[in-house]
Parts: structure tokens; C-alpha cells; sequence
């Protein structure tokens, strides 16, 4: 029998004798490699083809035709009804065409109202395919029917049969349908016959009918498409015309353009693959350890081998065989864990996501690549583990501890060359813009500081004498066992680093989204802007729905009302407002009219005494100091009507002005406020059709049930006017970065938390000697118990300040490579991981110290 069979006999023995310690090794290697191929399963899954995100975009379109000056001078309707001959006159034939209107259109039901965006085209229609999936009932085909997205009929409640309420006319129309985006079932939409939608938007403003605050209202926009590509020289008529094309090549750079994953990377799945290949490497790192305690625990077997003949080699062969066994194991059951996990996720991730994804596709490159990590990393683990086989096989065959922690000179050039590449790597990585380069080279700062830790841990014997007892006792098995105590003590502080790493990033991609929103108002507060004054019982409704708190109502600074009629012949609406001189580009410089009581309110914040008085003098409360430098605040108004004919003559007035606060944070929220006695002091009046409301953050939440029955409310009473209610909720990605770093963060504890109840749990084994020896000495179970788990928290918690340490070195390289921001709330969850590591060593210490009793008395 050759040398390479009995190895794989003998280790094949190993594995089935040590179960248990094979199901955990198997277990380890398991959890991670069952993840990655999941997630890279789910990542091949989700990614839909460009020709699929494209007929998103314009269906099965060659073009998209639009005259955007034809459509503003006769209004959705006319354009709709005109477009196809004007084109026809343009190109100087007829062309197919196939009409769509787009704009904004809400939807009601029972006291509910989602401000929706409406899709005005037959969906049913061969050009549109690829718009829109529906995933339950028919496509409208009748001016009475709609079908709603998966979002606007959750909020309703609707289901196909049942009746809404569309724009804020009140018509009526039956649900026949759910359709959704494919690339994204989040958005809130309805889909409709275009003259449905045209017929829904609002009537083109007349002179003094328009507000500033409302003026972009209608969103509404008519295209025709195309199923032919024209020629160069039909493209050339129509854009004399003023007609423009946009080809499909066009929506195919829409396409690539867009962003298709959090990532900041274009590769989701070389993320994936290079967060596997760490995890991995750090698996390596848990099982190299292990299979040095599985070497020291089998001297004795190993021994008798070398007395029967067998070489180093073969010996060799014996450890380095059941590192490839257990990668077998764990490589075959993750593959199909792995696919078989994707398959049930596929639903919740794709809901997650926003999108409807297809079958379930593999990744074969990638797999491939994975499951020969799953194969190597034990199998190196083991084979690095197995190189310290020889030593004294007489001390082997007495059961002998044969310890040699002594540096040799290489070990020194491997420090030095560790330390260096790990600097170098991060240094590098953190230039060239590489996160998972500054990751790997904090392993390496990791393993040379466990080399430099095994070399100063022998001197630090002679310093426990302080300590009590037991943390003496302790200390010193730390020092005397130097290569065990530092081997164990670079798998935490690998474990360490890695969950550093992750929540340092994850924090810093979060708070770095935080920093580029702008909110609307304060969080979790709501506003409301309405071209009507609704009612006293409106307004209860409202304050109802929305938690019972009082809104704070503005009033629009105007000039006085002009004498006589618009020339239309209807009474003037709207002539014009007062607004700040040099008005802010980004934020709203209409002057309001507010009550002194509800200062504070706005200010968010108790009001001093100078604000207040500035305000009850007729002067102005300003948010912005730009607008009012050396504390006077220049205001403007039209002194007549602003018409078409031409612009019209300005005055101007001057107050005394307040700065509350350095800089607007809030994009919605008004930034000039003056009292009744400031607008007397204007010679202004109230706008009798503006109205605005202010709600400051209640303590519960506003949720999406609340905002929609007060504007539904609201709806009710403006009826065909325009308004807009908005609930501050803050930026969607930040949220989903938040509850990924704490998912994160729960995960990396219960891995660190496991892998350090593992590697503790099997080196207790190697105490036997020191707990026999206590044992002769009088010591009991309980003593001897604790001992262990004392010795097991001292080296976890070395690990930990050892992980810390290069965390500390690696995290500003991490955070320049992703160009994000530091942020505390990542250390705090290192904080409590470590914490959790150091707990579970302990408890695996103390477990392994009565089962080593245990074992001594069966010895016995």
C-alpha cells in the first residue's frame, strides 16, 4: 500500500472518529461559502438585460417624437388630438405614430389619496411591450378603466374590480389591473388611456391665475413614438418645425447610465467574490489554527506513525488529506445549500430590490472560483498547520508537550516583511481608490502583528505578579504558551479588523448619503402649499389624519389686489407676491405671513427675545443671513399684474431684519417671515387663495396611511385645484445602508462569536497537562473551570486590542479609497462585537475546561 493511501486512510479515520470537531470545522467553512454562492446567485438573478431595460423606457419604440412648444400652446388635449397630422404636415408624409401622455395624476379611494404619476398609452398596444409586467388582471382598454402599480394599490387597498377616484375632478374608473415596472415596482403609477391622462391634466394657466409656488404643476408631457426609423432628410424637416427625435440608441445610454446597484463598484459580483475571497482568507487564518491544534493533539497518533516507518511527508500527508476532506464536505453541501437558499430568496430579494426578476440564473465563473476556494482553504490551512509535524517523538509518545517558541531569524524577515507589505498594501489601496486592496493588506498588518505579539509575549511573565490568583495563573500560561496564545489571539484580531472594516464602511457609505441630502423640511415633519384656502373643517380633518397635532398656517405676502377683473373677465387669483430682492436660487424667498405665537414653531427652537421683537415691530425673522446683510432685508413686488404682454414695473421696500440662523437647511421650507404688523408696514395683504401649512415633527411618526387620508381630505375640498403635501422621511438609501450595517453588524458578531467559541473550545485541549497538574495540587472542578475560561477571555481579549489596533490604521485608508466620511456609530458596533467575541470565549473556555475534567477523570 502506497504512503499516499495510508494517509488518506488515516485521515479519513480522523474524520470519522472526530465528529464533532469535523461537523464544526465543516460548519465553519459552510456558513460563509453558503452565503457567497447565494448572493452570487441572486446577483447573476437580478441582473436584467439591456434590451429589457430599454423596452422599460420606450417599449419596442425606434423613436420618441416631441415638440414641446406645440404642446404648451394648445394644451395636453388639443396637442393629443392635433399631433399626428402636425407631424405628417412636418415630414411631408404620414407617418405611424402612437401616442402617450405622461404627468402627474393622483388616485383616490375611500378618503385615501396617493399622489401618483399617470402613464397614458394603450398598453395593449405591440410598440408598447416591455413597459410595464402585469402581474394581475388585464390592461385598461376602456376611458373607464386604470390599472394602478403594486405600491399605489397597497396603499389603497385596491384590487382589480374595484373603483378610484382619478386627478382631483373625481372622475371615476374601475381597477382593471396591477402592472409594474420591472426595473422598478416601487414607483408610485397608474397606467390609463392617454386622452384619460390628457384629459386630467390642468387647463393652461390664464394671465394673474398663477402662482410662483405652483407653477411647475403641470408636469404633464405628450410624445408620439414610432415604429420606423425615419430618414435623414424627414429628421431634418421636422426639426425645422421644431420637432425633435430622440432615437433608441438614446434610451440604450439611459440604460447603461443608470445606476444599477449601491455598490461603488460597476461589478456587484466582483464585490461579492472579493468579500468571499476575505472571509475566506480569514477562515484560513481559523483553520490554520485549528489544525495546529489538531497537529498538537495528534502528536501521540503521529508519533507511533514516524515509529512505524512513516516519514515527515506522510505525516504530513495525514493532516494536510483531512484539511481536503472537510473542503469536500462543506464545498458540496454549500454549493446546493447555496442555490437551493438563492431559489427561496429569490422572491424577497427582488421585492427588496424593486424589481421582478425571471428564473434563476447561475454564475458559472463565478461558482467555479468559489467552490475551489471552498476546496483550498482548508486544504492550505491544514498543509501550512502540518509543516511543524517533526519534533521529539519520544516527548510525542509520552504524551509530552514539545513547545518551541523560539523566533528563528526567518521569522524576523517575516515579520518585517508583513508588517511592510501590509502598510504598503493599504497605502495603495486607499490611492488607487481599492477597498478590498486596503482590506487585505489589514490581514497582513494582522498576522505580522501575531508574529511580533508571539515574540514579546515570553517577557511578559514576570509582570502578572500584581494580579489575583487566577488572572495571575492565567497570565502565565499566556506567556509560557506563547505560540498558542498568539495564534488563537491573530484569529480574533483577524475577526476584529474584518468587522471594523465592514461597519467602517458601511457607516461611512451612510452618513456620506446623509450629507448629500437635502431635506424638504425637518425630519419627520410635513408641509402643505394648496392655490385654495380650505376650509376650518379641512384643516381638523387634516390634523386629525395626521396625528392630532396643530398645523401651523402661512399666509403669502401679496401687494393689494388690483381694481377691476383679470381680462379674462374673471376676478383676479393671483397678481404677484412679495419676495426677497436677491432671492435664493435653491430655496423658496416668498415672504410669509406668520403669527408671532408660531415663531418658535417654524425656528424649530425656543425664540430670544430680539427675534420676537424684531418681529411684533414690523420687521422680518430671516433664515438665511444672504438675504439680509447688515441686518436689512430688501423685498420686491410687482406693482401691477405680471402679464404676457411684457414685464411689468417693480417697487421696492426695506425692513429691519433678524438673522435666525446662518444658513437654510431645508429646501421647502420658507426663509422669510414678517408678522400681520410687518405686512401692514409693506402696505400688503394675504394672498386670499394661497395657503401653507407647517407640521413639525410629532412624536409617532407620520406614516404613509396618515399622509394619504389628509390628502385625501384635502383633495376633497381643493377639488380641480393644485396642492402638494410631503411628509419628510429622509433619503431611502440611507435607510437601506442603515439596516444593512446593522444586519452586518449582528452577523459578524454571531460569526466572530462562533469562530471564537470554536478555536477556544479545541485549544482548551491542549491544557490537560496544567489541569492535571492543578488537579494533583488540589484543585477543583469549578477552579479548574473557570481557569480556563479566564485564560480563554485573556487571549480573546488580547486579540481584540490587537484587532483594534490595526483597525485604527486601516480605517483612514478604507474610507479615502471609498471617498466617504468617519463616523462614530461603526466603533460602537466593533465595541459590541468585540465584546460578544470576548463573552463567548470565555463561556467556550469554561465549557472546555469541565469536559478536559471530565476527560482526566475517564484518564483516571
Amino acid at each position: 500500500m502506497s504512503a499516499r493511501r495510508i494517509a488518506l486512510r488515516v485521515a479519513l479515520r480522523r474524520v470519522r472518529r472526530d465528529r464533532k470537531r469535523t461537523v464544526a470545522l465543516t460548519a465553519a467553512l459552510l456558513v460563509p461559502l453558503t452565503l457567497a454562492v447565494t448572493l452570487v446567485t441572486l446577483r447573476a438573478t437580478s441582473e436584467i438585460p439591456q434590451d429589457e431595460r430599454v423596452g422599460t423606457l420606450i417599449g419596442q419604440s425606434q423613436g420618441v417624437l416631441r415638440n414641446l412648444d406645440f404642446v404648451a400652446e394648445r394644451g395636453a388635449e388639443r396637442a393629443l388630438a392635433e399631433g399626428p397630422q402636425a407631424l405628417a404636415n412636418a415630414v411631408g408624409q404620414d407617418i405611424e405614430v402612437v401616442p402617450e401622455v405622461d404627468g402627474p395624476l393622483a388616485v383616490s379611494s375611500d378618503g385615501l389619496q396617493v399622489d401618483s404619476y399617470g402613464y397614458g398609452l394603450e398598453l395593449d398596444q405591440p410598440l408598447h411591450q416591455g413597459r410595464f409586467v402585469l402581474t394581475d388582471g388585464r390592461a385598461p382598454r376602456a376611458p373607464g378603466e386604470v390599472a394602478l402599480s403594486p405600491s399605489v394599490a397597497e396603499r389603497l387597498g385596491a384590487r382589480p374590480g374595484d373603483r378610484v377616484e382619478l386627478g382631483e375632478g373625481g372622475a371615476t374608473a374601475e381597477v382593471s389591473g396591477i402592472a409594474a415596472i420591472p426595473t422598478d415596482t416601487l414607483r408610485k403609477f397608474v397606467v390609463a388611456l392617454p386622452a384619460v391622462v390628457a384629459g386630467q391634466a390642468p387647463a393652461l394657466p390664464k394671465p394673474g391665475q398663477e402662482s410662483s409656488m405652483a407653477a411647475a404643476q403641470d408636469g404633464t408631457v405628450v410624445v408620439w413614438h414610432t415604429p420606423e426609423a425615419l430618414t435623414p432628410r424627414a429628421q431634418r424637416a421636422m426639426t425645422e418645425q421644431g420637432w425633435r427625435l430622440e432615437p433608441r440608441s438614446t434610451a440604450f445610454d439611459v440604460a447603461r447610465d443608470a445606476p444599477d446597484s449601491l455598490l461603488p463598484e460597476e461589478s456587484a459580483t466582483a464585490w461579492v467574490i472579493g468579500l468571499a475571497v476575505l472571509v475566506l482568507g480569514e477562515l484560513g487564518l481559523v483553520m490554520g489554527a485549528v489544525y495546529a491544534i489538531v497537529v498538537r493533539s495528534s502528536r501521540r497518533e503521529l508519533a507511533l506513525l514516524a515509529a512505524a516507518g512513516a516519514g515527515p511527508k506522510t505525516r504530513r500527508s495525514v493532516i494536510t488529506h483531512q484539511g481536503v476532506l472537510v473542503g469536500l464536505i462543506a464545498t458540496g453541501l454549500a454549493l446546493g445549500a447555496g442555490v437551493a437558499g438563492a431559489w427561496l430568496l429569490k422572491p424577497w430579494a427582488a421585492e427588496r430590490n424593486g424589481e421582478i426578476w425571471g428564473g434563476l440564473r447561475l454564475d458559472a465563473w463565478s461558482t467555479a472560483v468559489l467552490a475551489l476556494l471552498g476546496v483550498l482553504t482548508p486544504a492550505i490551512a491544514a498543509r501550512v498547520a502540518a509543516r511543524g509535524v517533526g519534533g521529539d517523538v519520544v516527548a510525542a509518545l509520552r504524551d509530552q508537550a514539545d513547545f518551541d517558541d523560539r523566533a528563528p531569524r526567518r521569522g524576523q524577515v517575516a515579520l518585517g516583511a508583513l508588517l511592510t507589505c501590509g502598510v504598503l498594501l493599504a497605502v495603495a489601496g486607499a490611492s488607487l481608490k481599492a477597498p478590498f486592496t486596503v482590506m487585505i493588506g489589514a490581514l497582513g498588518l494582522v498576522i505580522g502583528t501575531g508574529l511580533l505579539v508571539r515574540r514579546l509575549l515570553p517577557s511578559s511573565a514576570g509582570r502578572a505578579d500584581g494580579l489575583r490568583l487566577m488572572q495571575r495563573i492565567g497570565a502565565r500560561l499566556l506567556a509560557r504558551s506563547a505560540s498558542r496564545s498568539a495564534t488563537m489571539g491573530t484569529v480574533v484580531a483577524s475577526l476584529t479588523v474584518l468587522t471594523g472594516l465592514v461597519l467602517a464602511a458601511m457607516g461611512g457609505l451612510t452618513a456620506e448619503v446623509g450629507k448629500s441630502y437635502e431635506p424638504a423640511s425637518p425630519h419627520g415633519s410635513a408641509f402643505t402649499y394648496a392655490t385654495k384656502v380650505p376650509g376650518p373643517a379641512t384643516v381638523a380633518a387634516m390634523e386629525e389624519a395626521l396625528g392630532g397635532e396643530r398645523l401651523t398656517a402661512m399666509g403669502i405676502a401679496s401687494p393689494p389686489a388690483p381694481r377691476g377683473t383679470a381680462p379674462d373677465g374673471t376676478a383676479w387669483s393671483y397678481w404677484g407676491e412679495f419676495e426677497a430682492a436677491s432671492p435664493l436660487p435653491d430655496r423658496p424667498s416668498a415672504v410669509m405671513v406668520i403669527r408671532e405665537a408660531d415663531l418658535s414653531t417654524v425656528l424649530g427652537r425656543k425664540s430670544t427675545a430680539r427675534e420676537r421683537g424684531v418681529l411684533s415691530a414690523g420687521g422680518a425673522v430671516v433664515l438665511d443671513e444672504r438675504l439680509a446683510p447688515g441686518g436689512r432685508l430688501t423685498v420686491t413686488a410687482p406693482k401691477s399684474p405680471v402679464l404676457d404682454t411684457g414685464r411689468t414695473e417693480m417697487y421696492t421696500e426695506s425692513l429691519d431684519a433678524v438673522v435666525a440662523q446662518r444658513r437654510s437647511e431645508y429646501r421647502s421650507l420658507p426663509v422669510v417671515y414678517v408678522s400681520a404688523v410687518g405686512l401692514r408696514a409693506l402696505g400688503g395683504v394675504e394672498q386670499p387663495n394661497s395657503a401653507y401649512y407647517y407640521l413639525p415633527a410629532p412624536d409617532d411618526s407620520i406614516s404613509s396611511e396618515q399622509e394619504d387620508r389628509a390628502r385625501g381630505a384635502l383633495a376633497s375640498d381643493i377639488g380641480s385645484g393644485y396642492f402638494t403635501l410631503e411628509v419628510e422621511r429622509g433619503p431611502v438609501a440611507a435607510e437601506v445602508l442603515r439596516a444593512t450595517t446593522l444586519g452586518s453588524a449582528l452577523v459578524l458578531m454571531l460569526v466572530a462569536a462562533t469562530l471564537a467559541f470554536l478555536t477556544v473550545g479545541l485549544a482548551t485541549q491542549e491544557m490537560r497537562p496544567d489541569l492535571s497538574a492543578l488537579a494533583a495540587a488540589g484543585a477543583d472542578r469549578r477552579f479548574r473551570s473557570w481557569l480556563t475560561g479566564v485564560y480563554a477571555g485573556q487571549v480573546t481579549l488580547l486579540g481584540v486590542l490587537m484587532g483594534v489596533v490595526v483597525t485604527a490604521v486601516a480605517t483612514p485608508a478604507l474610507l479615502l479609497s471609498l471617498d466617504v466620511g468617519w463616523s462614530l456609530w461603526p466603533w460602537l458596533g466593533l465595541a459590541a462585537a468585540s465584546a460578544g467575541a470576548v463573552a463567548a470565549a470565555v463561556a467556550a473556555g469554561c465549557l472546555g475546561g469541565s469536559r478536559v475534567t471530565t476527560l482526566l477523570r475517564a484518564a483516571q
